[in-house]
Order: C-alpha cells, then sequence, then structure tokens
C-alpha cells in the first residue's frame, strides 16, 4: 500500500491503516471491560472475528466467550500488521469495515445505558510542541480531525492516527502524582488537554467529550513512554500506565472541530 486511504472522511497513512489494525483487539477489550453485555455487541463482536478471519483466508472460528474473541481479534490484528507490511493483504478490505462494527458497539452500548451518566468538567489547560514533551500552555486553539493546531509529534511510529487527534489527562491525576513527590505538571507528559472535574475512571474508550463546541469521543489509553520517565522520581513510567487504575491519559477521535479554551466546560456524554 502506497497511498492514503480516506474512511469517513479521515485520513490513513499505509502505517496509520496497519497500526490501527494492530490494536483492534485492545480497541474491543477497553469498550468492553467492565461493561455488562450487550446481545447486539456480542453479534458485532463476532462480525469482527469473521471480518479478519476472511481477510487472513483463516478457517472459520467461532470463539466461546467474549474474552476469547477478543484474543482472536488481538491475535488476527497483529498477523494482519504483518501481512499488509509484506504487501499480501489490502487494509482497505479491514480498516473502514472494522472501524464502523466498533463504532456501532459504541452506539449499542449507549442505547443500552452501559456508558456513563452525564458529568461536567473544565479545561485547565490546553497544551502544544513542536514535537516531544512537554508541552507549552496556549490560552486558545482550533481544533479538527487532525487535532490541536500548532501541535505535532516529533515521531509518528506510535502517534498521529485520527483517533489519536487528542490526548486528554485529568488534574487530579497529576495533582495526586505531585502530592506523592513527583515532579510532575499539566502538559509534561504531552496531553493536550488538561482537565478537572470529571470522574477519570469514567473517561474510556466509547465514551463522548464535548469539550466547549468540539465533540470527541474516547478510543484507547494512551500507553506510557520511557520519554516520562523524568517526571516520575523513580523513573517508573508504568506509573501512569492504565494497568494500575483509573490514571491513564486517553486519546480521542475529533467528531466535530472549533476552538477551545482555557476554562471551556468538558461534558461527558452530552
Amino acid at each position: 500500500m502506497t497511498t492514503a486511504l480516506i474512511v469517513e472522511g479521515y485520513r490513513y497513512t499505509p502505517h496509520d491503516a496497519r497500526a490501527t489494525i494492530t490494536n483492534l483487539g485492545a480497541w474491543w477489550a477497553q469498550l468492553l471491560a467492565g461493561r455488562e453485555p450487550v446481545p447486539e455487541v456480542e453479534d458485532l463482536l463476532a462480525e469482527q472475528v469473521a471480518l479478519l478471519v476472511h481477510a487472513l483466508h483463516r478457517p472459520a472460528r467461532r470463539p466461546d466467550t467474549n474474552a476469547e474473541a477478543v484474543e482472536v481479534i488481538g491475535e488476527l490484528g497483529r498477523e494482519a500488521y504483518v501481512a499488509i507490511g509484506e504487501d499480501r493483504l489490502d487494509p482497505s478490505l479491514l480498516l473502514g469495515s472494522s472501524l464502523r462494527l466498533h463504532d456501532r458497539a459504541v452506539d449499542a452500548l449507549r442505547a443500552a445505558a452501559r456508558l456513563p451518566a452525564r458529568a461536567t468538567g473544565a479545561v485547565v489547560q490546553l497544551n502544544v510542541s513542536d514535537g516531544g514533551v512537554p508541552k507549552r500552555p496556549v490560552d486558545s486553539v482550533e481544533v479538527d480531525e487532525r487535532g490541536l493546531a500548532g501541535d505535532r509529534q516529533a515521531a509518528r511510529r506510535h502517534h498521529g492516527r485520527p483517533w489519536q487527534a487528542l490526548s486528554l489527562w485529568s488534574t487530579e491525576v497529576i495533582d495526586a502524582f505531585a502530592a506523592d513527590g513527583h515532579p510532575i505538571g499539566y502538559g509534561l507528559c504531552g496531553e493536550n488537554v488538561t482537565v478537572r472535574g470529571l470522574p477519570w475512571a469514567d473517561v474510556r474508550c466509547g465514551v463522548r467529550l464535548a469539550i466547549g463546541p468540539v465533540l470527541a469521543q474516547v478510543s484507547l489509553f494512551a500507553l506510557p513512554c520511557a520519554k516520562n520517565a523524568q517526571w516520575f522520581a523513580d523513573r517508573d513510567f508504568t506509573h501512569m500506565h492504565h494497568e494500575r487504575g483509573p490514571i491513564s491519559r486517553v486519546y480521542a477521535t475529533v467528531l466535530n472541530g472549533g476552538v477551545i479554551r482555557t476554562g471551556d466546560p468538558v461534558v461527558l456524554e452530552p
């Protein structure tokens, strides 16, 4: 694959497409974790397995549980990553259909009242950089499907997908780390939008956020990297990993853009 794919108005480079497909298992795992099952979502999960099986010309697989299905999706997504890189698989066979299945699952969870209740917080700080961390604060910024104007990733291997357009983090989480003696602060770990007042355990895959006039949907937890070791007294950057609790930054896709300002309301599930 040498040209970009346009899916639902979002541009995916060849690497973006591969990186998205290899993350399908994580996406489904984070969407389903801790939420009561919904029959329609289980059907969509089975469709995702079947889509990957068909694209990779593998024997049919019928996982017995949701957990097993997620594991299979992760396994086949990683296999697809390799196949695309070796030009044995066209990502257009998978990318758009997989993203639409996921969006339908989010809609089904919302319709079944499996997503959290409405809550309101506020933008405390907006952060941009010309690459890397820390990011510098700005008073206002224009946001579109690519993210914040004036913000750039120094390396795009693990960044820059449409579902990573925004990175958000909680002042309550950052303040707790600082109270434990870590030299951390707002924007230092690379979040674009530092938020106060939301129940952070509820800000996870599938939920929507209205940030001033901008509407976004949370995609995945942002995995910490070694560049953030400097903000922890023991240099253990895994303190901010989602497996340690509701303390992770999150990524989000921009559904509707606009200009956001410090102090704007942030509404969870508007």
